[in-house]
């Protein structure tokens, strides 16, 4: 059981209703069934390795209970083969996710072995995943507060949170044309709170997104506090579609991101470089991207990124072709230049089919 879960979690939970179940035979007729499989194929330089190949595959099962309850289960299979002198592979077979999914009077809880998407968590394979539960209530059309204990939090990059306990609370929002979220977390003994805001605003064919995060960790892991910013423009004009953005971490380090895909940090567009951690030293990042969609089916893309910290830039070149609208084509080639004498520059070429269903 969860040894600490926030009252809006325990109240939702409570008010479930199992008067309407159905038989599993009648259950099972209305299944959801999603997921994707994906191939890919790398070729590098000046790396240990010339060619990688990666293959996942997510299957994900939501069972009706009743009108306001589903049982969700979610299985993944990865497959990594490098492929030099001394070929190694490694396969993961792995229940990624099982939870239940209530909807009740306007709040939604997840309960169980659950995704954990949050500003500074992604939640896909390989991502982070908690045991306990995730609560959101809707107010009304323009305001959600979110609440979520967690006993442990799994598959964790950049912190190592093991089985301490999680705390978060979040509010989300629209005021006029600004939507934004906060939520502040908390780690028992290892994390005193992680504070993270973001906005967005639309104005036409521009909008502007900025997120603004302070983290102070126990003492035991730093006695300073911790601060991130991001700040980036994007502009839609008939086919293009154009980003350029800059991130910094304060001069004790960004805030906690958890996870190195976590969305407050996976912000740079590239492939190679994708974003900044919580690393203790101050750094920044340049990016900008631009997309160009040819027809329906092919989009061009142009990345380039700059960080500090190891003074590296990327520049990728590359194309999507969506062959039907579930089965897609990306292709791309990458330039990663390091500025220094201590690390190795790097062309990393790939191409990657993703079937989704």
């Amino acid at each position: 059981m969860l040894k600490k879960l926030s009252l809006a979690a325990l109240v939702a939970l409570g008010s479930v209703s199992f008067a309407n179940a159905t038989d599993l035979s009648d259950a099972i007729k209305g299944v959801d069934f999603g997921g994707y499989l994906r191939l890919r194929a790398y070729h590098e330089s000046n790396k240990t390795y010339t060619t990688k190949w990666r293959t996942t595959s997510l299957f994900k099962f939501a069972v009706p209970v009743s009108d306001d309850l589903k049982f969700h289960t979610d299985y993944a299979l990865d497959w990594n083969m490098y492929g030099d002198a001394n070929t190694k592979g490694s396969v993961n077979q792995k229940n990624v996710h099982m939870y239940l999914d209530a909807n009740v009077a306007g709040a939604n809880v997840l309960f169980g072995k659950i995704p954990v998407a949050t500003p500074v968590t992604g939640a896909g394979v390989g991502e982070a995943l908690g045991a306990g539960a995730i609560a959101t209530y809707k107010i009304n059309n323009d305001f959600t507060v979110a609440a979520a204990g967690l006993d442990t939090l799994a598959n964790t990059d950049l912190v190592t949170v093991d089985g301490k306990n999680t705390l978060a609370a979040a509010v989300i929002g629209k005021v006029s044309s600004v939507k934004f979220q906060v939520w502040d977390f908390k780690v028992i003994d290892l994390i005193n709170y992680d504070l993270v805001a973001s906005a967005d605003v639309q104005a036409g064919p521009a909008a502007i997104h900025a997120d603004i995060a302070r983290a102070d960790l126990d003492n035991s892991v730093s006695k300073y506090i911790q601060t991130y910013y991001n700040l980036n423009a994007s502009f839609k004009i008939d086919a293009i579609n154009a980003k350029i953005g800059y991130a910094v971490n304060g001069k004790n380090g960004g805030t906690v991101s958890l996870d190195k895909d976590a969305p407050i940090a996976s912000v740079l567009g590239t492939e190679q470089q994708t974003g900044l951690d919580d690393s203790t030293n101050y750094n920044f990042a340049l990016y900008a991207n631009v997309n160009y969609k040819m027809d329906e089916k092919t989009t061009l893309k142009a990345a380039y990124s700059r960080i500090k910290t190891n003074n590296s830039t990327e520049l990728l070149l590359g194309a999507k072709y969506a062959y039907t609208p579930k089965f897609g084509l990306y292709v791309y080639d990458s330039m990663l230049t390091k500025h220094n004498t201590t690390s190795k520059n790097n062309n990393e070429a790939r191409i990657e089919a993703k079937y989704k269903f």
